[in-house]
């Protein structure tokens, strides 16, 4: 009878066994995969992370079960998430029996979840580990995935929690402090902002708590509870990165009323080399008031001219705040000035709606707003949509400037996180014109290996003997085709005028049946007029499309035309959505002061913008939908 128990349990064993385990490789092999195993991990502490990578996977191919291979799976999947390359890192970390997991092993698949967007998963791995011994590093590791996950489950205290935690083992304690101060900014309700104060009281954090209740009582004009709160903050002996915003706000809270319902400011630069294009972002915007005025409480905008030499970003902000006291403020359009711009504005705490595309402006707080269409937003659109329609493998052709290297960057990254594969990056000159060797190169013509002839049998008579052709009836060899491209799709991160000198050649040289995608730069009249037949497989995406089928697009480019006789551009375009979101806010009975209208932009969702814009993430981006587009017959359409 124990015999047969004895059987039955081994059975049930061994049926919950990964397939592998049971698998043994011959003893010599098992040896070798161990050697290989240890090899690696020299190469990984000794520097060199690609030479240990190919080396530990050579480990478990040799035997995937060999005494060593968890930790090999392990080391792979670091050395990935030190690439960035997560889910390739995931693919290894869960070939680990989840019984069998070490708890580096589970901090690092909890890691890449996290990083993934599986931000419960990710949570629900990490969350047991806080009580295990790591390294330094590691900890840092886990906390500060711990907070991403926090962040994007809305559970802002916690992600406090784990920064607090986080901040003895940073090196760079300033950049998890501004992470906390943009929580404390824009994430938090004002009884979650009291308990933050409270909880970390006597610390950084606790006095930013205190600092952001501030602001919200003086945006809600209680001068008094805000003087409180800021001589509190002042009065302590904690360091405190934010103290000289603390004395700003002091100084704010002894004026009397400081803003005007319906004023508008605008920074664009309104002379100098760029003021044509400040004025099309001019004439979006004062189509919207006008428009907005002939049915309700009329607005009025009061104009700023960046270009005016002397005269900082900066100082324009408080000559609108204090002087023409606007309830909010749009612009600065260049990235030289925006940075400051955003800086002040949110010192100021007026609403601010940037159109710039520099990086990181809504970052600098909880009253800053961007609505411009990113590099980020680009290529998330793009990519989006060749793995939708079953690209999975691309390859990238890019100019060698400083927009080629920073869009391969976020295309790389952005097709990693989905799993897809980056098969090859190549370069031209900026100013190049002739594309052959590139070309070769992302076919992999140098690597193609000649194929001999298929030997001719020859041909006998009645009698057996072979028959010898005549020189007219040998045949010519075919000519053989071109390669398939390595790859599904193609991106190129450049403009109309040198994507129409770049396609035809792809076409000639023998790319064919290959995706092309492209940056809003391929909107031009003169990449169809020039190429337009060679394009039938290309998708770009841009900001504004005039030609669009939505209604509101249709009635923006009818009130245009017959306002100014020409066509709306991207930038009026943005300017009429920036224009419309503020109007939208100030006409609520509701909206009482500029901290009212600050909550109305952070919760705007819905809108139907022209230029894609449906209202803004937690951090004041635009959330967009960019027009996907294609060229069809020689024109420009729209892809549904």
């Amino acid at each position: 009878m124990k015999r047969i128990v004895c059987l039955l349990l081994f059975c049930a064993l061994s049926s919950a066994l990964p397939v592998y385990s049971l698998t043994f490789a011959p003893a010599e092999e098992t040896a070798a995969a161990v050697a290989d195993f240890e090899r690696g991990q020299q190469l990984f502490h000794s520097g060199s992370k690609e030479r240990a990578l190919a080396t530990l996977r050579t480990s478990v191919q040799r035997d995937p079960g060999h005494p060593k291979a968890n930790q090999a799976y392990t080391l792979i999947g670091r050395i990935f998430i030190e690439q960035k390359r997560y889910p390739d890192a995931l693919l290894y970390l869960e070939r680990i029996p989840a019984v069998m997991r070490s708890p580096e092993a589970d901090l690092l698949r909890g890691y890449c979840l996290v990083q993934t967007g599986d931000f419960a998963g990710g949570q629900a791995q990490l969350l047991p580990l806080l009580g295990q011994s790591f390294s330094v590093q590691d900890t840092e590791l886990l906390l500060l995935a711990l907070t991403d996950a926090a962040v994007n489950l809305q559970q802002p205290l916690n992600a406090l929690f784990f920064i607090q935690k986080a901040l003895p083992l940073a090196e760079n304690q300033a950049s998890l402090l501004e992470r906390a101060h943009r929580l404390l900014q824009g994430h938090l309700s004002d009884i979650e902002l009291e308990e933050a104060a409270f909880m970390w009281q006597g610390t950084a954090i606790g006095q930013d708590a205190r600092l952001q209740l501030a602001r919200r009582a003086l945006g809600q004009q209680q001068q008094q509870k805000a003087t409180h709160l800021l001589q509190m903050v002042l009065a302590s002996d904690v360091t405190f990165p934010y103290w000289q915003e603390a004395e700003m706000l002091l100084q704010r809270s002894s004026m009397d009323s400081w803003f005007n319902r319906d004023s508008i400011g605008v920074l664009l630069p309104l002379s100098g080399r760029y003021a044509s294009y400040g004025e099309l972002v001019k004439r979006g915007l004062e189509l919207a008031v006008r428009e907005h005025n002939r049915t309700r409480l009329p607005v009025r905008l009061v104009y700023r001219d960046t270009a005016v030499e002397g005269v900082s970003t900066s100082q324009l902000v408080s000559s609108l705040t204090d002087d023409a006291k606007v309830m909010a403020i749009v612009g600065p359009l260049l990235g030289a000035g925006a940075e400051e711009a955003a800086t002040r504005a949110q010192l100021e705490m007026v609403p601010l709606i940037s159109l710039s595309q520099r990086a990181g402006l809504p970052q600098r707080g909880d009253f800053v707003f961007r609505d411009s269409l990113t590099a980020e937003q680009q290529i998330q659109s793009l990519v989006r949509y060749a793995i939708d329609t079953q690209h999975i493998s691309f390859s990238v052709l890019r100019p060698e400037n400083r927009l080629g290297e920073e869009m391969t960057r976020l295309f790389v990254d952005e097709v990693r996180r989905f799993g897809g594969e980056i098969v090859d990056i190549v370069s031209y000159p900026e100013e190049g014109t002739d594309f052959r060797k590139q070309i070769q190169s992302l076919l992999w013509e140098d690597y193609v290996v000649d194929i001999p002839p298929k030997p001719e049998l020859p041909e006998f008579d009645e009698f057996g003997l072979p028959i010898e052709k005549k020189e007219e009836d040998k045949k010519e060899p075919e000519e053989l085709e071109y390669p398939l491209a390595p790859f599904h799709a193609l991106f190129m991160p450049d403009y109309a005028e040198r994507i129409s000198v770049i396609a035809p050649q792809l076409k000639f040289y023998g790319i064919k049946d290959v995706t092309l995608l492209g940056i809003n730069g391929w909107n031009a009249p003169e990449l169809v007029e020039r190429a337009g037949r060679f394009l039938d497989q290309a998708v770009f995406v841009d900001g504004f499309f005039s030609a669009s089928s939505q209604p509101e697009v249709q009635r923006f480019v009818e009130l245009y035309r017959q306002a100014y006789e020409e066509e709306p551009t991207i930038l009026s375009a943005q300017a009429f959505d920036a224009a419309n979101m503020l109007l939208l806010g100030m006409d609520d009975a509701t909206v009482r002061n500029r901290d009212d209208l600050r909550q109305r932009l952070a919760a705007l969702r819905g809108f139907r913008g022209v230029s894609g814009t449906v209202g803004f993430d937690a951090m004041g981006e635009a959330i967009k939908q960019p027009y996907l587009l294609g060229v069809k017959r020689r024109r420009i359409v729209e892809i549904n």
